[in-house]
């Protein structure tokens, strides 16, 4: 698992080595209200953001295997993951 903040070369790097891995979009101080589960590939996490120009500013990615992120979720944030409506 990996964590990406003011890091965006990184993660799209990430991105690029582990297209079947999975992204937990949340602010940069994750919170219950929003744990996003998105693949890889999901255009809204991997293409230019229309908010800006960086991906992990304003938001954290913590990427790895699913199972990973869920018990990230439980155990961190005491949240469930919510999947994303375009890529799951």
């Amino acid at each position: 698992m990996q964590d990406f903040i003011d890091d965006d070369p990184g993660y799209l790097a990430w991105l690029a080595a582990n297209p079947s891995g999975f992204v937990l979009n949340s602010y940069r101080q994750p919170s219950r209200a929003y744990l996003m589960l998105h693949r890889a590939t999901c255009r809204s996490i991997s293409t230019l953001p229309t908010s800006g120009s960086t991906w992990t500013k304003d938001y954290r990615k913590i990427c790895g295997r699913r199972e990973e992120l869920e018990s990230y979720a439980r155990g961190n944030v005491g949240g469930d993951l919510h999947p994303c409506g375009l890529c799951l």
